[in-house]
């Protein structure tokens, strides 16, 4: 049975208008960030290690390699935070974005508060636009691998049959995309079905 987090139509249609309210700053981010790129892959590894969306696992965990990201001791972190210690900054970066995913979006009030503590409104907004982003994706590729559970006669529970054609006709084209780029590469494989 497959039964990881995937959209609902209205969590698409939210999801979608979130990106476009924060593309102008995730397009500032990709032109000149005030972030570093390793915290960038961090923050995009935290939030899809809620949602274990393989597709973004995989293009993440490549991105942080290139990016000097200890992705080890990242996944020790995200598993047990109090048993590793990260740099401050970078914590709180994690464990926002756990926060973030966790609950929909809608980060708790003591998990914003710690962002504000670290983090310069321009950079939260960068953070902000960076999971809004890696949100989409995570439930996008979940929503397009329950659809083809679907076709293979799986169960599928927490999902709709429609929800995932209509996202799945978004971002197939990516997901299949990586699908394929994931077959040559040797690192880090996208987990088959």
């Amino acid at each position: 049975m497959y039964s990881k987090r995937t959209f609902s139509l209205v969590g698409f249609v939210r999801s979608l208008a979130m990106n476009a309210i924060y593309m102008p700053r995730f397009l500032i981010a990709l032109i000149k960030p005030s972030t570093s790129a390793a915290l960038r892959e961090q923050v995009m590894l935290g939030c899809t290690s809620v949602n274990d969306c393989r597709y973004c696992t995989w293009l993440h965990t490549n991105l942080a390699l290139k990016n000097a990201v200890d992705v080890d001791e990242l996944n020790e972190f995200i598993s047990n935070p109090e048993a590793v210690s990260l740099p401050k900054k970078t914590a709180v970066a994690v464990l926002f974005a756990q926060n973030f995913s966790e609950n929909r979006t809608k980060a708790d009030f003591d998990s914003v508060q710690r962002l504000k503590e670290e983090f310069d409104v321009w950079k939260r907004l960068e953070i902000y636009a960076y999971l809004h982003a890696i949100y989409l994706g995570n439930l996008s590729g979940n929503s397009f691998d329950a659809l083809l559970h679907r076709l293979r006669g799986d169960q599928v529970e927490g999902s709709n049959l429609f929800t995932e054609i209509v996202v799945s006709i978004f971002s197939a084209p990516i997901l299949v995309f990586l699908m394929f780029k994931a077959r040559n590469d040797k690192k880090v494989v996208i987990k088959p079905l």
